[in-house]
């Protein structure tokens, strides 16, 4: 029996499959909540989430306004983060819905 590094094959299934585009956008929210808990406070974390990405924007629920404008402070950062993270110019802004 022939073994293959998964890591490998996943990408080219994924491809095959049609949901590139759906696997990449679930991992960039992942990143941004990762990015999101290393450069944000734990309360303004805990009132935040990520929608989904479109046209590469990123759209974030926010809970209040005061926390809308502390994400909006570091939007900066976090797009960077989240783009250095997946190697490209993925996101280029940040939606606010509250």
């Amino acid at each position: 029996m022939v073994f293959h590094d998964i890591n490998k094959i996943l990408p080219g299934s994924i491809q095959r499959a049609g949901v590139g585009r759906q696997v990449q956008a679930s991992q960039i929210l992942d990143i941004f909540e990762k990015s999101a808990r290393q450069i944000l406070s734990d309360e303004v974390v805990k009132q935040i989430k990520p929608l989904h990405i479109k046209n590469n924007i990123l759209t974030i629920a926010c809970l209040s306004s005061l926390v809308m404008q502390e994400v909006q402070y570091r939007e900066k950062e976090i797009i960077e983060k989240i783009n250095k993270e997946v190697g490209g110019e993925t996101v280029r802004k940040l939606r606010y819905e509250s």
